[in-house]
């Protein structure tokens, strides 16, 4: 049973590995449950198959579904296409369904290939205790899931678009990973992955959740909109790269961190979500990261938070304008039981509450903060609004906020 619970919670070019799988050949006739160990290219669909549908056992092949469709029944332990402990194995261009575990299991296959499949309503039916995806990379180190579509709209206890699990290095990129019954990707323990340009969209869980031990991870480029709760969770890493997602209307946050250590948060775009970025201290607590040139505008109860021991952070350039928050409390830009970050050169207008404020949940938590040069126009309640034991760096500006005075705890120009 895998359902992991979060804490407390321009495109970059992708260079495409080169396979060193064989071309597939002549076109076969194959049948359901086929062992396969030279490339192949499918003549043929298999329909109703009542259990796997293809096991690959030769390392260097490439299976080419040629368009047909590869097909289960929904028996319990079956999966669509089987690869273990088999290297540099490609599968491409077909449709997989209605298999029970996965729609391609890879296990101990490092430097496998997945591409341009269409993965549909694998899992239905699974209960606590089971766990299922489209695809599933697990332990196969340098793997690639490219192009594909995976929608598991199914009734289920989880039924994930792609997971990839002890497999450093792996790439999932340009993939639709969405309306699944859980998440639409999970990654965990698998550090230098990358997860660059996928659309993330209406999945019942998070679009996107990586956990523990994925350090160095990048996460570029991403589109996450309509999840049930987080477009992205990023959480228990550090080195991590999430930088030019757009997150758009989610049930909690749009990008969602915890246990984050010397992490980079750029350029994101977060709106019409509850909160747009969400850092939090989680059980270690998030340190060292940088939070820059973000855009957390138009959320229903906040712009951009850092919650429950998020400290020693540098916040820079941000802006966090007409957010829905909690008047008096802050919808702009909050930090909250979070001490010794630097708030410099943020803008946090119109929003329905301060533009900016620190305060605390316990005694002396909120600490040492620095506010520099930030600049928060027509909020409705103060402009800053911080505690004492805020370092006042000089160069905030507030106008227009109501009630008077336009900034509390710091002096605004």
């Amino acid at each position: 049973m895998r359902r992991i619970l979060v804490a407390a919670l321009a495109v970059p070019l992708v260079v495409v590995p080169v396979s060193t799988a064989e071309a597939a050949g002549p076109s076969t006739t194959v049948v359901c449950g086929q062992t396969l160990t030279a490339s192949t290219r499918l003549a043929n669909d298999l329909l109703n198959c009542q259990g796997n549908g293809l096991v690959i056992a030769a390392s260097g092949v490439t299976i080419d579904l040629a368009g047909h469709t590869i097909d289960g029944v929904n028996t319990p332990g079956s999966q669509g296409v089987v690869v273990d402990g088999h290297a540099n194995v490609r599968i491409e261009n077909g449709t997989i369904t209605d298999f029970f575990v996965n729609g391609v299991g890879l296990h101990d296959a490092p430097h496998a290939t997945v591409t341009k499949l269409r993965i549909l309503r694998i899992g239905a039916g699974g209960l606590p205790g089971d766990s299922s995806a489209g695809v599933l990379v697990q332990s196969s180190p340098g793997s690639v899931v490219m192009g594909s579509t995976v929608t598991n709209s199914v009734a289920a206890y989880q039924a994930d678009g792609v997971d990839v699990i002890s497999s450093p290095g792996t790439l999932v990129a340009d993939n639709d990973l969405s309306r699944n019954a859980w998440d639409g990707m999970f990654v965990l323990n698998s550090p230098r992955s990358r997860v660059l340009n996928n659309r993330l969209a209406q999945n019942m869980n998070h679009g996107l959740e990586v956990n523990y031990g994925s350090n160095s991870i990048k996460v570029l480029g991403n589109q996450a909109w309509g999840n049930a709760v987080n477009g992205i969770v990023v959480g228990a890493l550090a080195h991590g790269v999430i930088s030019n997602n757009v997150l758009t209307g989610n049930g909690y946050a749009g990008l969602f961190c915890f246990d984050l250590v010397d992490s980079r948060v750029s350029g994101n775009a977060a709106t019409g979500n509850a909160f747009g970025i969400l850092l939090t201290g989680g059980q270690s607590g998030s340190m060292g990261n940088t939070v820059t040139l973000n855009r957390t505008n138009r959320n229903g109860l906040g712009g951009l938070l850092l919650v429950s021991a998020a400290n020693d952070n540098s916040v820079v350039g941000n802006t966090a304008n007409e957010n829905q928050g909690v008047p008096g409390q802050g919808g702009g830009i909050v930090v909250l039981g979070s001490a010794g970050n630097l708030l410099d050169g943020n803008v946090a207008n119109r929003n329905v509450g301060a533009g900016i404020t620190v305060f605390e949940q316990a005694p002396g938590d909120s600490a040492g903060n620095v506010l520099k040069a930030n600049l928060a126009n027509k909020n409705t309640a103060h402009g800053i609004a911080a505690i004492d034991g805020t370092v006042d760096a000089g160069g905030n500006t507030a106008h227009g906020n109501t009630p008077a005075p336009n900034c509390l705890g710091v002096v605004c120009s």
